[in-house]
């Protein structure tokens, strides 16, 4: 199955801490784009007449204004992120997709977990935007690994939406905490034992690097869960 190549312009990009950017892009060629929320597209960049390809989660669940957000980090050495964080509203973009497999599942099971690390809140985001836009009983958790506080990408959003809904228990925790922080610290591990463990009808879905996805994998196995109550999307 071929996918449609798609153009977009940039309308809103902001940053969310010194090295990540939110962007907001709208289809300017009349296509729609339909996607379910954790999937990810493919851009497609001219850089020195060179044809590069990167994949990207989106960051948003699907919205009647043919939107959707991409959430970056600035790599050191990156020659495509560097040419995304120099675009400009009004600016263009070319891309693929939706790709993958990595998805909310329907209907949301009794408890939806989402376990993530810094960027890997992308796709999770996404699939919070899209459980939340309807009533539904799912106890969900979400559990958000960072360096520092100011890493929290999206803390705000979060908030209200544990504020407006009981059933949400938002869980960040920083690995590398500033004096004066009194929230939850060490890595995400730690924390799917604590709060995960015996949650009859689970489904998790996990985000992040490698290392992190395998071993909090390994903690729900060893809490007795099935692998087929776990969906993972790597970014690296």
């Amino acid at each position: 199955m071929s996918h449609p190549r798609h153009e977009a312009f940039l309308q809103n990009v902001r940053f969310t801490n010194e090295r990540t950017k939110h962007f907001q892009f709208k289809l300017s060629n009349g296509h729609r784009f339909d996607f379910r929320p954790g999937q990810f597209i493919s851009l497609d960049i001219d850089l020195d007449g060179q044809k590069v390809r990167r994949p990207y989660s989106i960051a948003s669940a699907p919205r009647t204004d043919n939107g959707f957000d991409l959430c970056l980090n600035m790599l050191p050495e990156g020659r495509v992120s560097s040419w995304l964080f120099h675009l400009k509203p009004g600016d263009k973009i070319g891309f693929s997709g939706p790709f993958g497999f990595f998805a909310l599942r329907e209907p949301p099971d009794p408890v939806s977990a989402f376990i993530a690390t810094g960027t890997g809140i992308a796709p999770i985001r996404a699939m919070l935007q899209q459980l939340y836009s309807r009533p539904h009983d799912s106890e969900v958790w979400l559990i958000f690994g960072v360096r520092q506080e100011r890493d929290i990408l999206y803390r705000d959003e979060f908030e209200k939406m544990a504020a407006e809904h009981p059933n949400f228990h938002f869980i960040p925790t920083v690995s590398r905490p500033d004096p004066g922080w009194t929230g939850h610290t060490g890595y995400v591990q730690r924390h799917v034992v604590r709060y995960l463990a015996g949650k009859q009808g689970l489904h998790a879905y996990i985000c992040g690097l490698r290392k992190m996805i395998d071993d909090v994998a390994n903690e729900f196995r060893a809490m007795g869960y099935d692998s087929k109550a776990l969906s993972s999307e790597k970014n690296d």
